[in-house]
């Protein structure tokens, strides 16, 4: 549904639309104010500090070194590999401006959390219309994780704004067929490998997929060149310097094989519940990290050729506990993973909403536009790989919810207007036979 025929370029008519419409904009501010509650409530009931994991600590170090003007290291020591630089980059501006506290950092990521939601209800007022568009930003708002994830010093809430932007100038691509929006697909796709090294998949899915819409003429070779440029250019002085720090021009971090290590590993299976605690307590990790602690080049080139021999040695193990990762990771609400131990009862009806959302985002691929299924398609394929060569942690599948809260809207107007009607039909069939008693009741 359009404002008008130039909606696709002009990049602010769904908007528009979305919040002239009167229920539309009720249930947009509803997604907002959610959101801020959540984030709110998690601030107040969880340790308000941010660090909670090496994870964070790690990017608050290496944001605080940059700050400090320390280049990308651990206080000033040999400059790290690491970790990807975009996020530490965000911490070292948000502290430099505003001081050493977590809090501003907390905030600027909750504001973050109100663009995904913002981006998701233009994304399906691109699709499908303004009510739906109201319906998947209240949904992304309620959806409590985005907001909660905000409060932890993680790349998360970063990385999922910049996949529901690349899903935004991917539907205004296939929509305009404008090499400008095909450039901002790439340049969202190189921001986000920025941000997370795992992003690197769709530098190679997009643009072959964006051919394959547009047809696999002129026009989408011409876009799917642009949108691979794009997501290259970002990546070149990150290469550059890590050229000059290690000899390699590459431009991920070290922290892939390690990862790779983990996700191969069986106890990865076994003990998932207990995160990767119980592989880092073994003494082939221990070997293979030595005393790197900041997981270097050489540490990581271990943990690599270690996988690699994992993977050879038992190849068709590795890939069915691949595939169950995926399975059961999609199937749990992240953050409730915890409870898998300490009440398995209360982790169980944790997992009906979530079971029902995905099936509400089936449902929404499976009746909207094919190429719409294509997209989801190519998402769905990107956030699994990193499930499946890393841990099943549930917090993966988040990037893929701009667009799967998009594809859910639909479905969940459908039920819940056939519900309501159903309950407002029920109750003008009742009012006669209730009058009836009330009158043999006087």
């Amino acid at each position: 549904m359009s404002a008008h025929p130039g909606d696709a370029q002009t990049g602010t008519a769904a908007l528009r639309l979305l919040w002239r419409t009167p229920r539309a904009r009720w249930l947009l501010v509803a997604g907002m104010l959610a959101s801020v509650l959540l984030f709110s409530a998690s601030m107040v009931l969880r340790s308000p500090e941010g660090l909670l994991s090496r994870d964070s600590v790690q990017y608050w170090r290496l944001g605080r070194s940059l700050a400090e003007g320390q280049g990308l290291s651990f206080e000033g020591q040999v400059p790290s590999v690491m970790r990807q630089p975009l996020y530490p980059l965000i911490i070292a501006g948000v502290t430099g401006v505003f001081g050493e506290s977590v809090l501003p950092v907390q905030i600027a990521q909750c504001l973050l959390t109100l663009g995904i939601v913002l981006m998701v209800g233009v994304i399906a007022t691109e699709l499908v219309g303004p009510v739906a568009g109201g319906v998947a930003a209240l949904l992304a708002g309620a959806y409590y994780p985005l907001p909660v994830i905000a409060t932890e010093v993680r790349t998360e809430s970063l990385y999922i704004l910049l996949m529901a932007g690349l899903v935004l100038c991917w539907v205004r691509t296939r929509k305009s067929r404008s090499l400008r929006w095909a450039a901002a697909c790439g340049l969202c796709i190189g921001l986000a490998t920025l941000t997370r090294a795992v992003g690197v998949v769709f530098i190679v899915l997009v643009p072959g997929a964006l051919w394959l819409q547009l047809g696999r003429g002129a026009v989408g070779r011409r876009a799917a060149a642009v949108a691979l440029a794009m997501a290259i250019v970002p990546l070149l002085p990150w290469a550059a310097r890590n050229y000059l720090i290690t000899g390699q021009f590459r431009a991920l971090s070290d922290e892939g094989p390690a990862a790779l290590y983990m996700g191969v590993h069986p106890m990865t299976i076994t003990h998932w519940h207990a995160d990767t605690a119980a592989i880092e307590r073994t003494e082939e990790f221990r070997r293979l990290l030595d005393d790197d602690s900041y997981l270097g080049s050489e540490a990581a080139a271990r943990f690599r050729r270690a996988a690699l021999d994992r993977i050879r040695r038992d190849p068709w193990g590795v890939g069915a506990r691949a595939l169950a990762k995926v399975v059961l990771t999609w199937a749990y609400p992240p953050g409730a993973r915890p409870l898998s131990a300490r009440s398995p009862l209360t982790f169980a009806l944790l997992c009906v909403p979530q079971l029902l959302l995905l099936v509400a985002m089936m449902r929404g691929a499976l009746t909207g536009p094919r190429w719409a299924r294509s997209v989801a398609l190519i998402i769905f394929l990107g956030v699994s790989s990193a499930i499946m060569i890393g841990s099943p942690t549930a917090r993966y599948t988040l990037p893929f919810m701009p667009l799967g809260l998009t594809l859910a809207a639909e479905p969940v107007r459908r039920a819940v207007g056939a519900a309501w009607a159903v309950a407002h039909g029920r109750g003008r069939r009742m009012q006669p036979a209730l009058a009836d008693c009330e009158r043999g009741e006087s």
